[in-house]
């Protein structure tokens, strides 16, 4: 019997992607998220969520956990905020990781999902309305606000997805030369570094171009409406796997 949790991190940033991890761990371990502190990411300082990160990665290797992360990036945040909007987007994603671990549903189960729209029952249909052969035999839906601090398998995704975008942002301030800090609107680092993040023709590739904090810092500095992102040779799918060039 397996309980998944699946959880994201970076749906406000307005620089870097958006990040879902799905967990997948036997019921029997269970005990061990709580014996190694692994819980809601937002409860535990970066140190202590780059240990239990380790850990979990640890079982992963000797316990035969599964894990899944799918990788959102800013250019397919654009359109998806042009074609539909994110909390559709968010479900599309939390069903790719869902869809690509590789553990058997014959037996029982829970599939728990910290849920990301305001109706939590409604974003729960959407995601398994996409899962691949949904409902699984005797397993368990449970889709609510906050299950990433009621549930530690939801909690072990909520770090897996934590850590993982804060090691991205990381990558793309080493490539674009700045500190880019967090990435959130209300971050004091991340809006300076929108001066250098936005001073050529276009914004840059990190930035979400249509975020209301994008679009208000160009048209003050630039006099002009933020440019037209262009969808036409972008991969429409979902992205899996990070790759440094995408910035």
């Amino acid at each position: 019997m397996y309980h998944i949790g699946v959880d994201e991190a970076g749906r406000g940033p307005m620089i870097g992607p958006l990040v879902v991890a799905a967990m997948a761990i036997p019921k029997k371990d269970l005990k061990l998220l709580e014996e190694n502190n692994i819980t809601d990411s937002k409860k535990l300082s970066p140190k202590k969520r780059d240990i239990a990160f380790k850990q979990i990665e640890k079982f992963i290797e000797k316990r035969g956990w599964v894990k899944h992360i799918t990788i959102c990036n800013p250019i397919n945040i654009d359109f998806a905020m042009e074609s539909s909007n994110l909390n559709i987007l968010e479900t599309e994603l939390f069903a790719n990781s869902i869809n690509n671990l590789e553990i058997d549903f014959s037996g029982k189960g829970k599939l728990i999902l910290d849920a990301c729209d305001v109706n939590q029952e409604r974003f729960g249909e959407r995601v398994t309305n996409l899962v691949n052969k949904w409902p699984w035999n005797s397993w368990e839906l449970i889709s609510i606000h906050g299950a990433d601090h009621i549930h530690r398998s939801v909690g072990a995704a909520s770090i897996i997805a934590k850590v993982t975008r804060d090691n991205i942002i990381k990558e793309i301030g080493k490539n674009v030369g700045i500190n880019i800090g967090s990435g959130y609107p209300s971050d004091p680092t991340s809006k300076k570094a929108l001066y250098e993040l936005c001073k050529g023709d276009v914004p840059n590739d990190c930035l979400r171009w249509n975020w209301a904090s994008i679009r208000n810092h160009w048209e003050k500095e630039k006099g002009t409406k933020v440019p037209k992102r262009d969808f036409n040779n972008i991969d429409r799918g979902i992205t899996s796997q990070y790759r440094l060039s995408d910035y």
